[in-house]
């Protein structure tokens, strides 16, 4: 899917301007403290396929040295896919999908959120990896940027949510287009102990592309349906 580079700035620009209204944060926001048993359900609208809609169910189903195993369950078009995401309460991704459909370990964690989340805070990582495609090391960078709280309605309810712009840049770079930029939107409510919504938008370039064009892979929003806390 291309997108010229007229639009995709006055996108970029409407984005940026709803990313401004928001409040402050008001005092820190503490590090999510995860149970077993803990239930989250999602619906994930896609875009780029006419809206089709998927559902994803994570739970914990462990707890063991800072860090919480989750089973995820996707249920899309008839199809069942499941995986285990590693996440630390400090926000960090230690095993799970990033950008793609292979499950992978990273060392250290992806930070896609560092907590404490207080006003203003950014953050910046390189996370070295190993494409075992070109058999070549890589890295994935990410940029988080917390904003603000902005009030967000989803099918699980209406939040006072801390609202977090983030960019991931992949290791997939070909030699024919750059590698895949993906833009989130992140509303985060600690009394979910997580994402109550989600915006993705990913798109690479091809090099030599003369007017510009990006090439979408991802447009999705992902909002919570149900929370269900675990045993403490």
């Amino acid at each position: 899917m291309r997108l010229s580079s007229r639009v995709l700035v006055l996108l970029t620009a409407l984005a940026l301007v709803a990313a401004c209204a928001t409040a402050p944060v008001g005092p820190p926001v503490a590090s999510p403290r995860f149970a077993v048993g803990d239930r989250w359900q999602y619906r994930v609208v896609d875009h780029m396929r006419r809206g089709a809609i998927s559902q994803i169910d994570a739970e914990v189903v462990a707890l063991a040295g800072g860090v919480a195993t989750l089973h995820v369950v996707q249920l899309d078009d008839g199809r069942r896919s499941e995986w285990t995401d590693e996440l630390d309460a400090a926000g960090g991704l230690h095993a799970g999908m990033l950008g793609g459909p292979t499950l992978r370990r990273f060392a250290p964690a992806a930070k896609l959120f560092e907590f404490p989340l207080e006003q203003g805070k950014v953050w910046r990582q390189t996370v070295p990896t190993f494409r075992s495609d070109i058999e070549l090391r890589d890295e994935i960078l990410i940029y988080g940027d917390v904003q603000g709280r902005a009030p967000v309605a989803v099918p699980a309810g209406s939040f006072d949510a801390v609202q977090i712009y983030r960019v991931v840049q992949l290791d997939d770079a070909q030699p024919w287009r750059t590698r895949t930029i993906r833009r989130d939107q992140v509303w985060y409510a600690p009394e979910v102990r997580g994402v109550v919504r989600e915006d993705h938008d990913a798109e690479y370039f091809e090099h030599g592309d003369n007017d510009s064009t990006a090439v979408y892979t991802e447009r999705t929003t992902t909002e919570l349906v149900s929370f269900h806390p675990g045993r403490a």
